[in-house]
C-alpha cells in the first residue's frame, strides 16, 4: 500500500475515533446533566414538602393551643356567653388541628397520636344537649378537664414530632381511651 494511502487511513481513524469521542463525551455529559437536575428537582420537592409538612404542623399545634385557651374559659359554669356552644366549638378546633395533622407527610405516628387523642376529646364532647344541661358542675369540669388532658396529649406529641424528639408515651386517660378503643392498624 502506498504511504499517502496508510496516512490517509491512519488520518481517517484517527477522525473516526476523535468524533466516537466527542460524541460520547457529549452523551455522558448530557447523562450527568440530567442526572443532576434531576437531583435538583428531588431536593426541591422534598424542600417543599418539608415546608408545607411544617406549615401544616404549626397550623395545627396553633389550632390546639387555641382548643386549649378555650377549654379553659369553659371550665366554669355558666360558660361565657361567647363559649356558646362550647363543645361545638371545641369540635371544631380538634377537627381542624386533625385535619392539619394528616397533610403531614412521613408523619404516620405523630398522626396516630393525634387521631387517638381526638378521639379521646371527640368522645367527651359528644353529649345530648338535655345530657349536657343535666350535669352537675363537677360532671362539666370533669368533662372539661378530660377534653384539656387530650389537647395536652396532641400539643406534647406533636410538638416533640416537630423539634424531631421522640413521642412521649401516651398519659394514663389516653393509654386507657386506647386500650379501649382498639383500631385495626395502630402505628403507635
Amino acid at each position: 500500500m502506498q504511504i499517502e494511502i496508510l496516512v490517509g487511513l491512519i488520518g481517517f481513524s484517527g477522525a473516526v475515533v476523535g468524533a466516537g469521542g466527542a460524541l460520547l463525551g457529549g452523551w455522558l455529559q448530557q447523562r450527568h446533566q440530567v442526572a443532576v437536575a434531576q437531583e435538583q428537582q428531588e431536593a426541591a420537592r422534598a424542600g417543599l414538602l418539608e415546608e408545607r409538612g411544617r406549615a401544616a404542623g404549626e397550623k395545627a399545634l396553633s389550632e390546639l393551643y387555641a382548643l386549649r385557651r378555650h377549654l379553659k374559659d369553659c371550665e366554669l359554669r355558666p360558660v361565657p356567653e361567647e363559649r356558646q356552644p362550647w363543645r361545638g366549638i371545641a369540635r371544631g378546633f380538634i377537627d381542624e388541628a386533625e385535619l392539619a395533622v394528616m397533610l403531614m407527610p412521613n408523619a404516620a405516628e405523630v398522626q396516630s397520636r393525634i387521631t387517638d387523642a381526638a378521639g379521646l376529646i371527640t368522645e367527651t364532647l359528644v353529649i345530648g344537649r338535655e345530657e349536657a344541661r343535666q350535669m352537675t358542675d363537677r360532671e362539666h369540669v370533669q368533662h372539661v378537664h378530660r377534653c384539656l388532658v387530650g389537647t395536652l396529649e396532641a400539643i406534647g406529641a406533636l410538638s416533640a414530632f416537630m423539634r424531631g424528639d421522640p413521642l412521649p408515651e401516651p398519659g394514663r386517660l389516653l393509654s386507657r381511651y386506647i386500650a379501649q378503643n382498639p383500631r385495626i392498624a395502630r402505628s403507635s
